[in-house]
């Protein structure tokens, strides 16, 4: 596979500030919600119970671009909600 579509296949999946994603850590699934987002990674927001086994200082934690699977963004949770008004 040429670089070039590599770089456009991560851009594709790529998640934006306040989609939900789900990553490994440890052996353990665990679901966020994207806070920023960089070049190469993203700062997700996790609960404060999973920031605390893993011993982190704050509930937010990195996650590298690929390592995680967007599970809902703002976008789908509207368009499922105006889609149920419309019913």
């Amino acid at each position: 596979m040429e670089n070039g579509q590599l770089n456009k296949d991560l851009l594709a999946k790529m998640a934006n500030i306040g989609d939900v994603v789900e990553f490994k850590r440890r052996d353990l699934q665990i679901t966020g919600k994207v806070s920023m987002v960089k070049e190469l990674s993203c700062i997700v927001d996790i609960d404060t119970d999973v920031a605390t086994y893993f011993d982190y200082e704050t509930p937010k934690t990195v996650v590298r671009h690929g390592n995680y699977k967007i599970i809902s963004s703002p976008v789908t949770v509207y368009e499922n909600k105006v889609s149920q008004t419309e019913i």
